[in-house]
């Protein structure tokens, strides 16, 4: 898996994404296995959406590409849920890969924020029941996605779920 990650990520091998974002539909079925065991509030009215973790501008000219990005636009397509943009990153970070855990919860406070256009994705009414999904390549200790359903509960009424390719 690392290798593939490698030649995906790093490498540039685009082509790669459509196997990922298949691999990502399972664990899209694996979240709605474990939440259809519980019982729940939502009425018809819930919106579903798709949205990634944001890369860096520096780092978007580094690959060229944003790899959540991709995966998340795959995924929204094999399951027919909308793909939004709803974060945008204000800070580049060093690769958190090199870094020890207690190192990359410090260094993602304060990253992430609404993207400015989230009313043009959203509508007006932001009182609508929301189920957001953050698509995001690997898991490691959690802080990068923590940080941005943190970021997004904190604007709107939602549950907020993770999905990785890797942990």
């Amino acid at each position: 898996m690392k290798e593939l990650l490698a030649r995906y990520k790093y490498r540039g091998d685009e082509r790669l994404k459509t196997v990922l974002g298949q691999m990502l539909l399972h664990s899209y079925h694996l979240l709605h296995k474990v939440r259809d065991t519980f019982p729940s509030s939502e009425s018809d009215s819930v919106k579903e959406l798709i949205t990634f973790v944001p890369v860096s501008e520096r780092r978007m000219l580094e690959r060229g590409f944003n790899q959540a990005e991709q995966m998340a636009i795959e995924l929204g397509q094999r399951i027919g849920i909308p793909v939004v943009p709803l974060l945008k990153r204000f800070k580049h970070t060093d690769k958190q890969s090199f870094k020890k855990r207690s190192e990359r919860l410090d260094d993602l406070e304060h990253v992430f924020e609404v993207n400015d256009s989230i009313h043009a994705y959203l509508g007006k009414s932001l009182n609508a029941s929301y189920v957001i999904y953050i698509v995001d390549d690997v898991y490691t200790t959690g802080s990068t996605m923590n940080q941005c359903a943190k970021v997004l509960r904190g604007y709107i009424s939602a549950e907020v779920f993770g999905l990785t390719w890797a942990r």
